[in-house]
């Protein structure tokens, strides 16, 4: 688990760190104070070995079609599109293991073939959109993405992503056994996925947990069950109406505490990340929405970062940790000054009295 993250030259940032950090992390600020590129940072650097995710985070923001520049495709990860800077996205974890992940946009040496042990990751699940048909030219895949992590355990590795043949190449390096990190943005519906963590917790008779939690929303819910329909798997649930009905018509809130406690679950050990995480849930149940959170997240030993617009949101997050020992939340805000955006980090007493003098603290 993170106690303290920092993310030099990445989008929006030129040298921002948040700390200390908690089980769960709930990040606030106004509107393009980089509350989402906060995530991607996080989520980057709790993958240091894979390639494809500066591709995946630019897709999760919809962006899924890129020219054959590399400087077109990875130059938005760099601040003011500086690419001759290198990103850093640092961090300490709770027994003082420090991890860097440096990204970096440097020449090719040689015009290479690929070997058939590359994967090749177009970003749209197709093949990579580019601005036109003819033959490359010279300067396309001249420039390659490096991905170059160590840590004070000893672990080190360089991963490598480039463009050759109109298509992104992917070279990863081998590190040992990582903690599973998940990015849930409000584009992903990941219907797919939310079946399969619920099928592996269903296996291993967890569902109860789930099952409690989403009747905080739905008092008449009794159990749940994967049908299919029209060859397409989803979650029903009996509400004593004599025949079961999706949980999508339950509502969005429903699906959303669903995918989030399932996320949590299947991230054990790991970290999850939740981009505005109180869409579709009345501010009425947030606050037992936060305690199922809590109670998943500790279940789970999975940390949790989440970001919100909404006052409501943070005063119910605050009030159910204040029934839980520890008060494992802080709230960071986000403030852009000048040029600069810097981390306010709020804990359980700070965040009582800002309340209590109704400052605005989103």
């Amino acid at each position: 688990m993170l106690k303290s993250f920092t993310a030099r030259n990445f989008r929006c940032f030129r040298d921002l760190t948040v700390e200390p950090l908690a089980r769960v992390n709930l990040i606030a600020g106004k509107n393009n104070a980089g509350k989402t590129a906060l995530l991607e940072a996080i989520f980057l650097h709790l993958g240091p070995s894979n390639p494809q995710l500066p591709l995946v985070i630019n897709a999760l923001r919809g962006v899924h079609q890129v020219s054959a520049d590399p400087d077109r495709i990875w130059g938005a990860l760099f601040r003011g599109k500086e690419t001759d800077a290198s990103v850093e996205l640092s961090s300490t974890d709770v027994v003082g293991v420090v991890r860097t992940l440096r990204l970096r946009l440097t020449e090719s040496e040689t015009v290479r073939a690929v070997p058939a042990s590359e994967t090749t990751v177009p970003s749209n699940g197709g093949a990579l959109q580019t601005q036109g048909a003819g033959p490359a030219t010279t300067a396309l895949g001249a420039r390659d993405l490096l991905l170059e992590y160590e840590d004070t355990a000893g672990g080190k590795g360089t991963s490598r992503a480039f463009v050759a043949a109109n298509e992104v190449k992917l070279q990863q390096a081998r590190l040992g056994p990582l903690p599973v990190a998940i990015f849930r943005s409000t584009r992903d519906p990941s219907a797919h996925d939310e079946i399969d963590m619920f099928s592996r917790l269903e296996e291993r008779g967890e569902v109860g947990a789930i099952l409690g939690a989403l009747r905080l929303l739905e008092p008449r819910l009794q159990r749940l069950s994967v049908l299919v329909s029209a060859g397409v798997p989803m979650v029903w649930g009996d509400v004593g109406m004599g025949r079961l009905l999706p949980l999508a018509f339950m509502g969005e809130g429903m699906m959303r505490l669903l995918a989030t406690l399932l996320t949590i679950a299947r991230a054990a050990g790991g970290a999850v990340l939740v981009d505005e995480i109180e869409n579709g849930i009345h501010y009425s149940v947030m606050q037992d929405v936060w305690r199922a959170i809590g109670e998943a997240a500790r279940r789970n030993d999975t940390q949790v970062f989440a970001t919100t617009h909404s006052y409501e949101c943070i005063a119910a997050a605050h009030e159910a940790f204040g029934d839980s020992e520890p008060y494992d939340l802080r709230v960071h805000r986000l403030e852009r000054v000048d040029d600069e955006i810097r981390s306010v980090t709020l804990d359980q007493e700070m965040l009582e009295g800002v309340l209590a003098s109704g400052w605005e603290v989103r």
